[in-house]
């Protein structure tokens, strides 16, 4: 996988995330498992989605570099599995944030998108 395939497919997402109107949950879930894996970060409510894609692959650069268990927490804390970072086989630090973002706003949209429908359902 490549970088520029990794921002089109987040890009993808989070117009699936506008289309149901749940950006705002979101970012609040997110941020739930960023305090949760004891990253001193925080997110802005009115973060715009491109400003997030950017935010997030910083920080994770910035984890991935210097402070790997931290890293690791937040991969945990959101439940992306550490194996399905690896198996991209990606090197390059700039391409692993990437898509380590996807990931984690692809896991993170998943808990939104079921809390919704679930109490949508109810």
């Amino acid at each position: 996988m490549s970088k520029n395939r990794d921002l089109i497919l987040v890009q993808n997402l989070l117009v699936e995330v506008d289309s149901f109107d749940l950006y705002a949950k979101l970012l609040t879930q997110l941020q739930k498992d960023m305090d949760r894996a004891g990253i001193g970060f925080s997110i802005r409510s009115k973060l715009k989605s491109n400003e997030l894609v950017h935010e997030l692959t910083e920080l994770l650069k910035n984890k991935l570099q210097s402070a790997f268990n931290e890293y690791l927490n937040l991969l945990y804390a959101v439940d992306v599995s550490e194996k399905e970072i690896m198996k991209s086989n990606l090197e390059n630090i700039d391409d692993i944030a990437v898509h380590a973002t996807y990931l984690i706003l692809k896991r993170e949209w998943k808990k939104v998108w079921y809390r919704y429908h679930d109490s949508n359902a109810k």
